[in-house]
Formats: C-alpha cells, sequence, structure tokens
C-alpha cells in the first residue's frame, strides 16, 4: 500500500470515527439531561473517551510512520538528483579536460569546479616532478607556485597521499587528539579535509586537495566517491597536455633540423630568418632551384625577390654559367626592347655596330625579369616567342640563335588584374609560372626582424667598431609594419649607425617616422576597439617574449601557457 492509499485510508477512519463519536455524545447528552444519575451513560461515555484515546494513539502512530517513510523518499530523491548532478559534472569536465589542453588553464577550470561542486572553503591541486618535489600549485583563486598558495593547506595531509597511494579523508580533525595539536590545523582552523593523488601508470603527478574550515558540517562518503572519479578526469586531462606538449617539442625539434639540414643544402647565405613562412619558400625555391622550368616570384617590394632568384641560380647546374638581371621597371620602354634582344649593325640610327643582347648574354645561364609586370604588352609578344621555341633575333636580324636559358621572373603587382585589365599577357603569365613563389612581407615574419638586424648591424659595422642595438630598439622596429619591408629595415639599421653617436643604437637614432608610429602603438589610437587593442599589444608581447628565448617552449614557460595554447595565439595573431 503507497502512501496516497494509506492517507485515504486514514482519512475515511478518522470521517467515520468522528461522526459516530459525535453522535454517541449526542444521545448521551440527551440522556444524562434527562437522567442525571444514570451510571449506565456513563459507563458508555467513559468507554467513548478510552477509544477515542487509542484511535489518537494510532492516529499519531499512523501518521509518524507516513512522515517517516516521506522523509525517507525525500532523501533518497535528494541523493539521486545530486548524484544525478554530479554524474553530470563530471561528463561535462571529462569532455572539457579532452579538449582543454593548456596546463594552467586545464588545472584553474579543475580546481574552480571541484570548490564549487563539494562546497569546499579552500581547494589546491598540486603538482609534483620525479624527485617527488611540489613543482606547482594551483588554487582556487588561480595563484600559481607561491609560498603563499603551500602555507594555505595541511601539507602532511598531503604527504600521507603521496606516500600512501590512497585517498585521504579526515572529518571533525579538532576532536581527535593527535591530528588536533598539528600545527596547520590550528593555524588554518581545518576541520574536514579530502586529498586523491593523482596517478597516472603507478607515477604520481601530484594531487587534489580540498578543506573546510570553521565549520562542523564534514565531507561525506558519496563526497570522496566524486573527488577520486573527478581525479581521474584530471589525470587523463594531463596526459592529454603532456603527450601534445611531447609532439610539439619534437615537431618544433624536428622543424629547427629541417630548416638547418635545409640551409646546408641549399646555399642562400644572404636570405636571412627562421621562421615558418620563410621555410616554406626556401623549401620550394630548393626543389625547383635544379630544374628547367620557369619561375614566377610574386612579392612587396623589398622582400627579396631577387635573392631567392639568384639563390635558385647559385643552387643549380647554371651556377658557372651567367646571371643576367634586368629591371623591367627601370628602362624606358622604347630602349627596353634592343637591350633585351641587341641589334645588328645598322638596326636604327646609332646603331654602328652590333650589340648582342641581355638575353644573349644569358647563354647557357639564368634570365631574371625584375618587375616583369612593368613591361609593354608588344615586348611581352617577343618574350613569348623566345620562351616558347628558345629562339632569339637581334633587332634588324635576319637569322635566329638557339638559346638555352632558364627563366625567372617577378613582380609586386596583381598579375591577374593586370590580366583582366588586357595589361599582361596571359599565355606569358602561364608559360612563366610554372613555377609560382610568393614571399611573405616583413610585417608576416616578424619573429625574423631580430635576426635581421643583427645580420645588417654586422653588414654595417667596421671591423674595429661592432655596434649593437638598445633592446629597446628591437621592441620599436618589431611594432612597426614596415611598408618597405627588409629594404627598409636595412635602411633604417644604415641610418642609425651613421647618425649614432656611439657603438650602441638608441631610440633617439630611430627615424621619426618610426619613433612617432610607437608613440601611437603606445597611445592607443581611439579608433581601435578594445579587443584590436588587446590583440596588438598580445602580439607585441608575444614577439618580444620570442625575441629574448631561443625556443617557443621556453617562450611558452614564460609566459605561462603550455605549447598548445601559444601556437594557437601565433596562428591567431598571424606570427609564424
Amino acid at each position: 500500500m503507497d502512501i496516497s492509499e494509506k492517507r485515504t485510508v486514514l482519512n475515511k477512519t478518522l470521517s467515520d470515527f468522528m461522526s459516530e463519536a459525535s453522535q454517541s455524545f449526542m444521545n448521551l447528552s440527551l440522556q444524562l439531561k434527562n437522567h442525571p444519575d444514570n451510571a449506565d451513560n456513563l459507563k458508555q461515555l467513559d468507554r467513548i473517551f478510552k477509544k477515542l484515546i487509542d484511535f489518537n494513539r494510532t492516529i499519531g502512530i499512523e501518521t509518524n510512520n507516513i512522515f517517516n517513510e516521506l522523509e525517507s523518499i525525500n532523501l533518497k530523491l535528494s541523493k539521486a538528483i545530486e548524484e544525478n548532478k554530479r554524474l553530470e559534472t563530471l561528463y561535462i569536465s571529462g569532455i572539457l579536460f579532452l579538449s582543454e589542453t593548456e596546463m594552467k588553464s586545464l588545472m584553474n577550470k579543475a580546481i574552480i569546479t571541484i570548490i564549487k561542486e563539494l562546497y569546499a572553503d579552500e581547494g589546491f591541486i598540486v603538482l609534483i616532478n620525479k624527485e617527488m618535489e611540489i613543482d606547482s600549485i594551483v588554487s582556487k583563486n588561480m595563484a600559481s607556485e607561491t609560498e603563499e598558495a603551500a602555507k594555505s593547506m595541511s601539507l602532511s595531509v598531503i604527504k600521507s597521499a603521496f606516500e600512501n597511494l590512497q585517498p585521504v579523508q579526515l572529518n571533525n580533525i579538532k576532536m581527535q587528539n593527535e591530528l588536533s595539536r598539528k600545527t596547520s590545523v590550528i593555524r588554518l582552523g581545518l576541520n574536514s579535509v579530502l586529498c586523491v593523488p593523482l596517478i597516472s601508470h603507478d607515477f604520481v603527478l601530484g594531487a587534489v586537495y580540498i578543506d573546510r574550515r570553521n565549520s562542523n558540517n564534514p565531507f561525506k562518503e558519496e563526497d570522496l566517491v566524486f573527488l577520486v572519479s573527478f581525479a581521474k578526469q584530471i589525470v587523463k586531462g594531463i596526459e592529454l597536455s603532456n603527450e601534445i606538449s611531447a609532439l610539439e617539442t619534437k615537431l618544433d625539434s624536428d622543424f629547427r633540423i629541417e630548416m638547418m639540414e635545409l640551409k646546408k643544402s641549399f646555399c642562400c647565405h644572404e636570405i636571412i630568418g627562421n621562421s615558418v613562412k620563410l621555410f616554406n619558400v626556401l623549401r620550394v625555391a630548393s626543389r625547383v632551384a635544379d630544374t628547367d622550368a620557369s619561375v614566377l616570384i610574386l612579392g612587396e617590394n623589398g622582400t627579396g625577390k631577387d635573392l631567392i632568384a639568384t639563390a635558385m641560380h647559385e643552387n643549380s647546374s647554371r651556377k658557372n654559367k651567367p646571371f643576367i638581371a634586368v629591371n623591367c621597371g627601370a628602362i624606358p620602354s622604347d630602349l627596353l626592347e634592343s637591350e633585351l634582344f641587341g641589334y645588328e649593325s645598322g638596326a636604327f640610327t646609332g646603331a654602328v655596330k652590333s650589340k648582342p643582347g641581355k638575353l644573349e648574354m644569358a647563354q647557357g645561364g639564368t634570365f631574371f625579369l625584375d618587375e616583369i609586370a612593368e613591361m609593354s604588352i608588344n615586348l611581352q609578344a617577343k618574350l613569348l616567342r623566345v620562351i616558347q621555341t628558345k629562339e632569339i633575333e637581334r633587332l634588324g636580324g635576319v637569322s635566329s640563335r638557339k638559346m638555352d636559358i632558364r627563366f625567372i621572373a617577378a613582380t609586386n603587382r596583381d598579375i591577374n588584374e593586370l590580366i583582366e585589365k588586357n595589361i599582361f599577357r596571359e599565355d606569358l603569365y602561364y608559360r612563366l609560372k610554372v613555377i609560382e613563389i610568393k614571399l611573405p612581407a616583413l610585417r608576416e615574419r616578424k619573429e625574423d626582424i631580430q635576426l635581421l638586424i643583427d645580420h645588417f648591424l654586422a653588414k654595417y659595422s667596421k671591423a674595429e667598431n661592432k655596434f649593437i642595438a638598445q633592446p629597446e630598439v628591437y621592441e620599436i622596429l618589431e611594432s612597426y609594419d614596415w611598408p618597405g619591408n627588409i629594404r627598409e629595415l636595412e635602411n633604417v639599421i644604415h641610418r642609425s649607425i651613421i647618425l649614432a653617436k656611439s657603438n650602441v643604437i638608441t631610440v633617439a637614432d630611430l627615424p621619426p617616422e618610426i619613433i612617432e608610429n610607437q608613440k601611437e602603438v603606445i597611445k592607443i589610437q581611439g579608433q581601435k576597439t578594445l579587443l584590436e587593442a588587446e590583440t596588438e599589444f598580445r602580439k607585441m608581447f608575444i614577439l618580444k617574449t620570442l625575441r629574448k628565448t631561443e625556443s617557443k617552449a621556453e617562450a611558452a614557460q614564460i609566459l605561462g601557457i603550455n605549447r598548445t595554447h601559444l601556437y594557437k595565439l601565433l596562428n591567431q595573431l598571424g606570427i609564424e
């Protein structure tokens, strides 16, 4: 019989009894009124009162039983709701920990969740090293690696968890003679403590510690069960973070090795930098260097297109043959044709004797056409014929000469836009771009700026007077966008050396426009949103840290994040 049915039966019994009792009392009242000396009536009235008392006692017992059962059901229901809530917390936390690969962030989220879920006064996650020494402490207020955090918990409890590799649960500590005399118990006012070791493959990583202070509300057994399960989630998160960190270390090491090997096999001493974007450019250039495929190099002015072209020639089988470079934008259009193709005697007024063109001079070697987009559309047609037929005919000539030339062209303009405007021939474009190499602007590889500065300082320093730059100079130059790219940076360093009063380049030695730009950066212009200003500051701060360190791993450690998080930031901020 359930509670509802019992309640119905009890109500009916009470109703029937009260009806019967009322009628009996009414009848007896009338009889006693007419016969006050009637002893039978008095006995009957006495029986009714006794029956009423017994019934009340029964009702009280049944009522207590019902309430007790209701309390038991409510308790079970509350416990089930609490267990369900904690299972949900474990599930959500498990997903969160597997997606959060930044160690410090993982620990902070974990301890905040534990404090909230178990209503603890204080909570700490302690991580130890291989020597079983405390490596770092993360508390609910996100303090890290501080002596104050270590003073805020019972180290003896944590030590016990480490030594026994078992969870520790202590309740009513102040009532236990041995524990109540502990210095940390008195100092911290500890009443209840839970501590669970973090164990991965029989290796102790650390422990989770929580306590309640100055309170008579002890931790329950189910609290410990939850904390043990939660600790396992933390361990899985730490394992994943460590695996990713190890992989990043290997990738970073592999990249450095690849870069070193590439620079050994691909001679490019004048090309300075260790960024990923530069590595990708050099890797493509090295693969096509010793081929006859035409190459089109794209990039802004001052990015080093000529250096890439030269490096490809020097690393090819044609390196002992001529490398002829012509800047199509530097020679007037009416003179460029004769400059390229040469001419025979009498070909035009002033052509007293025959002269070979630049193309002929490149026989067997490499011909580099810089700023190819500045060439006239008519001359483009003649160049296309040379590339297709591998033959050249001088101006005024009657016969062709067979040519063996490797073509490399470069431009800072958008060729596709020029094709749409009929300024550049589409067929020539496809002949030249058998291989296309896009050079990044200096603002896209700012991590190379320090190396470039040091290179130019060494280049323009005299043997007896080596120049160096103040740290602030590096910071300012790294925050500048460099519209003129590497060429502009080189000019700035050269200028600074000339104007410097000593062999130390200071901020005062930099050009006014760069100093003014830095002032604007510090001021943070009003047009920028808070998010834009924060992003700019993050980029500058990370670049500054990268410049001061030997590796991304070291930079991540200084920044207080792991390498996964650093790589994410580098990608978001456009830093390679």
